[in-house]
């Protein structure tokens, strides 16, 4: 699958090599040490549904393991990125009878926006940029193997994996079973079907109706449910057990929870060391979402003539773990702030103890707010005995653009 292209620049620095990120895992909840090897660093990122546009929550998402990969890269460390498009889910499918338009031209169209817009924004584009369409294959195998190893059960045309208590997820250890069944059904999924082993038992593969994708097997016509396809992809494109595994907080459960109990189930051990999930973006009182109808999309901004650099800075304002409520007004806080350090730094150069601290801030868990609060305090003398270029920096570590500011 086509993605796009971001061209970041070197930094040149002495002793790069020595230093390697921290980043706060879900799992553990604490900041772990992400050690440097020789080997890529192996990152999984859960994509979009293609079924609506990129809105600021998704741009947040991606910004935060942009920003974790770049720091890595600066420290000479190489990085494997797999991000995955579901281009096969109930919400695709449900747009396209609303639309009267095949699903496949609307996943054609919101993807074009997608990479567009993350282009825009200056976000590292994955080295694997993956559909389940592409690889339908690999993933209708692995559900092959679940079936065979008798770790899934059916009810009618659908089989379901079967959750047992001695292989729950550390990513939900300390949450009740009633919490689990009152989230899964929040999210859209059937806790409520009978027969059902256990309420939160997620579905391994379906049925399709009639106007949607299917593929015949030996175990049903259907098409395959959502854990089992980031699983299926992720031990395809990166080697296990990732180094990160991330995507937004909403992921935590079902999903990467579901994800997590699955591998273990068939024998792929771990599927992550670290789960890394970024903060909900709110909107008018509650988080973005299609069916509240608050969603701000980024390439809505971009047509109203803001730039990507000022989206982005105004991103970078929050740090990633938190949960926050984009207002109008950040855009002008981002726009003179931007219009500060572009007006201060374009052109000059750090000390070597400024670029530290701007290296050791990301590092330390990404702290972009930190970061960006002590460039605005910044007004270097263009002629002095600092050697670091801010420009070269500034785009490296931060993905920010000053000339296209």
């Amino acid at each position: 699958m086509r993605s796009w292209t971001v061209n970041p620049s070197n930094i040149e620095v002495a002793g790069l090599e020595n230093h390697s990120l921290r980043i706060f895992d879900s799992k553990t909840q604490r900041i772990n040490l992400i050690p440097k090897q020789a080997e890529p660093i192996q990152i999984y990122v859960c994509g979009i549904t293609p079924y609506d546009s990129a809105h600021l929550g998704h741009a947040f998402t991606y910004l935060a393991f942009d920003l974790m990969i770049r720091a890595m890269r600066v420290t000479k460390q190489n990085v494997n990125y797999v991000q995955n498009v579901t281009d096969i889910d109930d919400p695709l499918f449900e747009r396209s009878r609303k639309t009267d338009k095949k699903w496949t031209s609307i996943v054609d169209d919101q993807l074009e926006i997608y990479r567009k817009d993350m282009q825009a924004l200056n976000i590292m584009a994955p080295d694997h940029f993956v559909g389940v369409v592409e690889n339908i294959d690999t993933i209708n195998d692995e559900i092959e193997k679940t079936i065979k190893r008798k770790l899934t059960y059916q009810l009618g045309t659908k089989w379901y994996f079967q959750t047992r208590k001695d292989n729950k997820s550390l990513l939900v250890k300390d949450v009740k079973d009633h919490e689990l069944i009152t989230l899964a059904n929040e999210r859209g999924c059937d806790t409520d079907t009978p027969g059902k082993l256990n309420a939160i038992d997620p579905i391994v593969w379906k049925e399709s109706k009639e106007d949607e994708p299917s593929w015949n097997r030996e175990f049903g016509t259907g098409r395959p449910g959502w854990h089992i396809q980031c699983i299926s992809l992720a031990n395809k494109y990166a080697k296990l057990p990732l180094h990160i595994q991330g995507g937004g907080k909403d992921l935590i459960f079902p999903h990467h929870a579901m994800c997590e109990e699955q591998a273990i189930a068939l024998g792929l051990g771990d599927l992550a060391t670290n789960y890394c999930h970024v903060g909900m973006v709110s909107y008018q009182g509650s988080k973005m979402s299609k069916s509240k109808g608050n969603l701000v999309f980024v390439h809505e901004l971009i047509n109203k003539g803001i730039s990507p650099m000022v989206i982005r800075t105004c991103l970078m304002l929050n740090h990633w773990q938190n949960d926050w409520e984009f207002q109008e007004v950040d855009i002008i806080k981002a726009e003179k702030l931007l219009e500060k350090i572009n007006t201060n730094l374009t052109g000059k150069f750090f000390s070597r103890n400024e670029f530290d601290f701007i290296l050791e801030s990301m590092l330390n868990n990404i702290q972009t707010p930190k970061i960006l609060e002590f460039l605005s305090q910044l007004d270097p003398d263009k002629n002095d005995e600092r050697s670091i270029p801010t420009d070269t920096v500034l785009s490296a570590l931060l993905g920010l653009d000053l000339e296209s500011v």
